[in-house]
C-alpha cells in the first residue's frame, strides 16, 4: 500500500471501522457465483446444517441458511483472506434468526489466524444475535492485529457453539481497518484524583497500524481549565507508537477539575489523532474504604491486600467451607450473591469480587429484564446501593471480555461506577490483552486472562501480562486471571480429549509469570470447572494441587506487597526470563522466571552487593561475591532469593 494514499485516507477522518479501508477482501461474499456443479464459490461446506440457498438472503437473493437441532454440531463455513500481518481488519454480516437458543451468543462472524504448522494463534469474535430477530441485523466488529507470525486468516460466518435453530446469513465484508492515532488519555493517579506529587499522564497511541513512525509526528499534552482557558502546553517526555507520556507535579495545576487534552499529527500530511479525559486536584485526597494507591497496590479497610482468589458460578455453604480452608482470601461470582450470601463470605473472612459485568442490555448474558439503557442504570443503582457498605464487598467486576465496539458504553459504566460507589474499585477482564490501552478509561483495575494448556506455550501467561502492564502504561493495578481448568468442560468428543488441565508445575509457573511481570492480585479460573470435571479429575487431588500453588503465593504476601525502596538491577538475560525485586525487612528478594520451554541463562547485577544469598524456592544462583548472580533456569521454573546485608 502506497504511503500516500494511505496519508489520504487518514487526513479524511477514516480512523474507526467505519469503512477505513474500501477493498472488500471476502470473496463471493453474498454467496451468489457457483460453478458448474453448483458448489458455491470460495467457501467450504458445512451440510447439512449450513446450506447455500437462492432466495434465503436479503432481499430475496442468494444466502446461507444454517438449521440445527443438534447441539453437539459445532462446524461452520470458513473462506481464506489475503492479510497483512501486523494490521488490523474490520468485519461483517447481516443475520436474521429464528428461535435460535443456548447459552451462546448466537449469530455471528469471526476472524481467526493460524501459524505455519496450522496451529490457532488466536481470532476476533463479536456478539451475535439469538432469539427471533426483527428482519435483518448488521453484526459487526474490528479485530486486534493480526500476529506476525501468522501464515493464514480465515473468515466465517457462524453459530456459536451448542446453539439450536434457524438462522441465515447474507453480504458479508472484511476490509482493512485503522484504528484511532489516539485513543485515551490516561493519569497514573487513582480516578485522575490527586493533590500533590508527580503525576503521568499517558496517551494510547495507534501509530504502528496506520503506517506512521513516532519521529514522523508532533504531539501536545493541553491542559485547560473549567473554563476552556489553556493552562500549559508541554509536548510529551516519551513518545513511541503505542503511547506518548508527560509527568508533571499535581501542584502545577490549579485545585479543582481541568481538562487535559492529547493532539498528535503526523508532520508530512494532514492526518490527526485527539483524545481526552479530565483531571481533579483536591487539598487532601478523600478517605475510601478501598482502592489503589501510587504503588498500583489495593488498600482495604487500611491496609495493603493481595486479592488471591477464583472464579465461582454460584455460591453454596457447602462449598464455602470447602473454599474457606484454603489459602484464598477472595473470590467472584458470576451469580451475584446476595446479602445472606455476602454475609456467609464475610463470616468465613472472604472478600467478594461483585459481579455486575452482565448488565448490557442487548449483550448474551443481560437478564431478560435489561432492554434499555435506563433498565440497565436502574439495576445497577439497585445493586450498589444494596451492597456498597457490605463489609464483604472488595470491588466490582463491570467487564467480562466485551468488545471495543462497545467502548463508549464501558466508560460511561465506570463514570457511573465512580458516581455510585467511590468507596470501591471496579475491575475488567479482557482476552483482547493487545488493545488494553484503547479500555483504559473504562475500569480502575485491568486484568486478562491467557488459558493455554494445552495448545499454547506456558509462557503465554508471561506474554500476556507484560503487554497487559504496557499497554496500561504500568500505572494500573493488574489482578490476572491465570488457568488452572481443564478444556475439556468446554469440549466434547475428541476435543474433549484433546484437552487437559494444567499440571502443578504449569499452574505454578503461569502464577509467578503474572507476579513477575507486575500482576499484583491474581483470581484463577475456576473454581467450579474443578468441581465440573470430578469424573475425568478427582476434584479433591486438583483441589489439593491447586491450594498448593496458591499456598506458596500467600506465604510471600509480605513481600510482594513492600513498597520498600530496592537497589537498582542490571539483568542479562533472553526475553524468556523476567525479573521483579522487592525489599521486606531487611532483605532484597528477587524474583525470576522463565517462561520458555527450554532451559536458560541470565544473569543479574545488584548495585552495592550484599553479604549473601538464600533460596526461597527454586536451586540457588550462581553468586561472584560482587552483587552478580547467575541464574540457571530450567524450563519454566520461578526461582525466589532472598539477599542478605
Amino acid at each position: 500500500m502506497r504511503k500516500a494514499w494511505l496519508m489520504a485516507v487518514l487526513a479524511a477522518g477514516v480512523w474507526s471501522a467505519a469503512g477505513a479501508g474500501t477493498e472488500n477482501l471476502v470473496k463471493n461474499p453474498g454467496f451468489e457465483e457457483t460453478d458448474a456443479p453448483g458448489t458455491t464459490m470460495a467457501w467450504s461446506d458445512r451440510k447439512p446444517v449450513y446450506r447455500f440457498i437462492d432466495g434465503c438472503g436479503r432481499m430475496g437473493s442468494r444466502g446461507l441458511a444454517f438449521d440445527n437441532n443438534d447441539p453437539k454440531f459445532y462446524s461452520f463455513p470458513t473462506q481464506p483472506i489475503a492479510f497483512e500481518p501486523g494490521a488490523c481488519y474490520e468485519f461483517e454480516v447481516w443475520v436474521r434468526t429464528e428461535a435460535l437458543e443456548g447459552e451462546e451468543s448466537g449469530a455471528s462472524i469471526c476472524m481467526e489466524w493460524y501459524g505455519a504448522d496450522g496451529k490457532w494463534l488466536g481470532g476476533a469474535y463479536t456478539e451475535g444475535v439469538r432469539g427471533t430477530s426483527e428482519g435483518w441485523v448488521r453484526v459487526k466488529g474490528s479485530g486486534r492485529a493480526i500476529p506476525e507470525k501468522a501464515a493464514r486468516v480465515v473468515v466465517a460466518p457462524y453459530v456459536r457453539r451448542g446453539m439450536t435453530g434457524k438462522a441465515w446469513f447474507d453480504d458479508m465484508r472484511v476490509s482493512r481497518y485503522y484504528p484511532p492515532l489516539a485513543s485515551t488519555v490516561s493519569a497514573s493517579c487513582y480516578r485522575h484524583v490527586a493533590a500533590s506529587g508527580p503525576v503521568t499522564f499517558s496517551a494510547a497511541l495507534g501509530l504502528k497500524h496506520s503506517g506512521i513512525k513516532a519521529d514522523e509526528c508532533a504531539a501536545l499534552f493541553v491542559f485547560k481549565d473549567k473554563s476552556g482557558a489553556t493552562l500549559k502546553k508541554l509536548k510529551p517526555e516519551i513518545l513511541e507508537e503505542a503511547r506518548a507520556q508527560i509527568t508533571l507535579d499535581a501542584t502545577e495545576l490549579p485545585i479543582g477539575e481541568s481538562r487535559v487534552h492529547f493532539e498528535i499529527s503526523a508532520r508530512d500530511a494532514a492526518a490527526k489523532g485527539t483524545a481526552s479525559t479530565f483531571f481533579r486536584r483536591v487539598e487532601r485526597l478523600p478517605e475510601r474504604k478501598a482502592y489503589i494507591d501510587a504503588h498500583r497496590r489495593l488498600i482495604a479497610d487500611g491496609q495493603p491486600f493481595f486479592p488471591l482468589g477464583m472464579y465461582w458460578s454460584g455460591i453454596k455453604e457447602p462449598d464455602l467451607e470447602v473454599y474457606a480452608k484454603g489459602p484464598f482470601n477472595c473470590l467472584m461470582p458470576y451469580g451475584s450473591p446476595s446479602t445472606n450470601q455476602m454475609d456467609l463470605c464475610h463470616a468465613h473472612g472472604l472478600k467478594v469480587l461483585y459481579s455486575i459485568k452482565d448488565l448490557y442490555h442487548g449483550t448474551r448474558w443481560a437478564p431478560k429484564h435489561i432492554k434499555t439503557a435506563e433498565d440497565e442504570t436502574a439495576a445497577i443503582k439497585r445493586t450498589v446501593e444494596l451492597h456498597r457498605h457490605h463489609p464483604a464487598l472488595l470491588a466490582w467486576y463491570i467487564n467480562d471480555e466485551l468488545p471495543i465496539e462497545m467502548n463508549d458504553r464501558l466508560a460511561a459504566r465506570q463514570r457511573l461506577m465512580e458516581e455510585l460507589d467511590p468507596d470501591h474499585p471496579t475491575w475488567v477482564v479482557l482476552y483482547q490483552y493487545d488493545q488494553v490501552g484503547r479500555y483504559m478509561d473504562t475500569f480502575d483495575v485491568i486484568g486478562t486472562d491467557p488459558y493455554p494448556i494445552p495448545k499454547e506455550p506456558v509462557g503465554t501467561a508471561l506474554e500476556w501480562t507484560r503487554v497487559t502492564r504496557d499497554l496500561s502504561h504500568n500505572s494500573r493495578a493488574l489482578w490476572q486471571v491465570p488457568q488452572v481448568f481443564d478444556w475439556g468442560a468446554y469440549r466434547k468428543g475428541v476435543e474433549q480429549e484433546k484437552a487437559r488441565a494444567p499440571t502443578l508445575a504449569e499452574m505454578r509457573a503461569m502464577a509467578w509469570q503474572c507476579i513477575a511481570a507486575g500482576a499484583n492480585g491474581l483470581v484463577f479460573y475456576s473454581f467450579f470447572d474443578l468441581q465440573k470435571m470430578n469424573e475425568r479429575n478427582p476434584f479433591e487431588r486438583r483441589w489439593s494441587e491447586v491450594c498448593e500453588m496458591a499456598a506458596e503465593i500467600k506465604r510471600f504476601m509480605p513481600i510482594l506487597l513492600s513498597i520498600e525502596p530496592v537497589p537498582s538491577v542490571k539483568v542479562e538475560a533472553p526475553v524468556s526470563v523476567e525479573t521483579r525485586l522487592w525489599r521486606h525487612a531487611g532483605s532484597v528478594y528477587l524474583l525470576a522466571v522463565n517462561g520458555a520451554d527450554e532451559p536458560v541463562e541470565a544473569k543479574a547485577q545488584v548495585a552495592g552487593g550484599f553479604k549473601s544469598v538464600v533460596p526461597q524456592f527454586g536451586p540457588a544462583p550462581d553468586n561472584d561475591g560482587n552483587g552478580g548472580l547467575t541464574f540457571k533456569l530450567t524450563p519454566l521454573e520461578p526461582v525466589l532469593v532472598r539477599m542478605v546485608y
